[in-house]
């Protein structure tokens, strides 16, 4: 071709502007015309064949398509990864297998900005029910600012054993375990009760019924107004309403195309303070605290531990649900769901915030209602004055660390012990089953950080074989997480900073006293400054635990637990 001319090529310009290169692509996948000419509504699923609380999501997808469809839309589904340690069957056997679980929900976050920035979506409809699937897509959510919904798949309907209400397996193990070691069961029994149980420890899909990770996040989802109203409590089990609220979120979700209203527009730094009142009322899981972290960093939020400790100090306990107390999520989501639980400390609540549906929150709060009094008490007759978890600080954790309190009698609230240091959780377990482990002893337990796990490990089995064999006067301080299902004694988690840059926890030794004062809110060594600045002016960190693969990247980058554990994803 002869060389063009500037009027030829300003032409070329101009043609090349009129072609809309993504429908060759769309055609070629099936696409009409007529479905093109509509707001594109992605889907990201975390759809598993293997996951409890995702299995059920592919057909209420399709539920979902129908709704978007509806409303006029054209809809496109992709999948996300979403798996669960449980399923490994070499779980309790490698020591790595937890260092993988929070580097979930950044590799989901970072997964679906990119199908999302190459698929061109008006508006997302964000499909998740577990502990990092529903915040890699909050996070995901915010990097990309696009009109988004969310639906969550609810918790499980729980089992029964011997009467009682099976929410976790734990709950299972553990009551075999110690009848077999006291002579109550034999061994053949414990085997047979075991693969009994297997079958009906709960009922149906959905997260873990108590209130884990996965159903602390899926209500903070709704309380921040990204979902339908009564969604993240509605149980996998009551499949017809599922399907409906499914349609009804397609449909909204179009409409908030047309609203153009966004993300950021309803996820405010108010929005996340209310998220935190209603997860200190319940004693949810610490974790959800640390991902709500992470987002209010993302979004360049006010929004830190401070705020944390001042709402944890403003809001009462009202919400006795496991693992803190009887009742399952089936029961809170009868007596009336997260919006109840708001209602009871309505005073505090942003009632102007927006919802995806177009509703406020006040509005919302006007149709709740409290069915039980016993699962979600008044204010009057609250459990505790302030809120199920607290921020903890001292010369241990001059950052920060926190403790869910609420497993733990009252007595255990101020705890006086020496240290017994242990670098892995292997290690520890070790001795508490060899009887090294006494009453009135502090398990140390660190390099288990962002850092030095590295990926942020949880190291909840450690609590729950101290609680299992009766050690309940035993304490564990850590820079570790801890599974929203921990119970069995008082811990101190996210000790930040971590051991592995030179947090104070680094230098503990064997026989160094150590005060956890819940009230004070204050874990200590009784050492002076001096000693500890001598300490770590000696100490040198320990090198890394992996050589290759996703964690290298953890070990070098990863942030602390007071902006979220995150690996960097902003520039200063």
């Amino acid at each position: 071709m002869d060389k063009l001319t500037k009027e030829q090529i300003l032409k070329s310009l101009e043609l090349l502007s009129q072609v809309k290169t993504h429908r060759f692509f769309y055609k070629a996948s099936g696409f009409t015309d007529e479905e093109l000419e509509r707001p594109l509504i992605v889907i990201a699923n975390s759809m598993q064949d293997a996951g409890i609380g995702h299995i059920h999501l592919k057909a209420l997808a399709d539920a979902v398509k129908s709704g978007v469809y509806l409303a006029g839309g054209t809809p496109v589904e992709f999948n996300t990864i979403g798996p669960c340690g449980g399923y490994c069957k070499d779980g309790s056997l490698d020591p790595t297998l937890l260092l993988y679980d929070l580097p979930q929900r950044d590799a989901i976050a970072d997964s679906v900005e990119i199908q999302v920035k190459n698929l061109g979506a008006d508006g997302l409809v964000m499909m998740g029910t577990c502990d990092k699937s529903v915040p890699g897509l909050w996070l995901a959510g915010a990097r990309l600012n696009l009109p988004t919904i969310f639906y969550t798949g609810g918790p499980a309907e729980p089992g029964m054993f011997e009467g009682r209400p099976t929410t976790f397996p734990t709950d299972v193990i553990l009551e075999g375990v110690n009848r077999t070691l006291s002579g109550k069961m034999s061994e053949e029994e414990f085997q047979k009760t075991m693969y009994n149980m297997e079958d009906k420890w709960v009922t149906s899909c959905g997260a873990c019924p108590e209130l884990t990770t996965a159903n602390t996040v899926q209500m903070a989802t709704e309380v921040m107004g990204l979902t339908l109203p009564g969604i993240s409590t509605t149980s996998g089990g009551n499949l017809m309403q599922r399907i409906r609220l499914a349609k009804q979120t397609g449909y909204a979700i179009v409409n908030l195309v047309k609203q153009g209203r966004r993300f950021k527009d309803f996820v405010t730094a108010s929005a996340i303070k209310d998220a935190l009142r209603m997860i200190m009322a319940a004693s949810a899981s610490t974790n959800g605290v640390l991902h709500l972290l992470a987002l209010a960093y993302t979004l360049s939020l006010d929004v830190n531990l401070r705020t944390v400790s001042d709402i944890s100090d403003k809001t009462p306990y009202l919400v006795p649900v496991r693992p803190s107390g009887p009742f399952t999520m089936i029961d809170l989501h009868n007596a009336g769901g997260p919006m109840a639980v708001l209602k009871r400390i309505e005073k505090d609540v942003d009632i102007d915030r927006p919802t995806v549906t177009g509703e406020t929150i006040g509005d919302r709060l006007k149709k709740a209602k409290v069915y039980n009094d016993r699962v979600i008490l008044p204010v009057d007759r609250a459990i505790s004055p302030f809120g199920g978890i607290v921020v903890m600080h001292g010369n241990l954790a001059p950052n920060g660390a926190l403790a869910r309190y609420t497993i733990v009698k009252k007595e255990n609230r101020l705890f006086v012990g020496r240290a017994k240091c242990f670098d892995e959780e292997q290690l520890a377990i070790f001795a508490i089953l060899s009887g090294e482990i006494q009453s009135g002893d502090v398990i140390v337990l660190r390099y288990q950080g962002p850092r030095g796990g590295p990926g942020f490990a949880e190291n909840f089995r450690t609590v729950l074989i101290l609680g299992s064999l009766g050690l309940h006067d035993v304490a564990v301080i850590t820079d570790s997480r801890f599974s929203g299902a921990t119970t069995g004694a008082l811990y101190v988690g996210y000790i930040s900073p971590e051991a592995q840059i030179g947090g104070p926890v680094a230098v503990i030794r064997n026989g160094d006293r150590i005060t956890i004062n819940i009230e004070k809110r204050d874990v200590s060594v009784d050492l002076p400054d001096a000693e500890i600045k001598q300490r770590l002016s000696e100490w040198k960190p320990p090198g890394a635990k992996v050589k290759e693969g996703v964690l290298v990247q953890w070990y070098l980058s990863a942030e602390q637990f007071e902006t979220g554990a995150m690996l960097p994803r902003k520039l200063a």
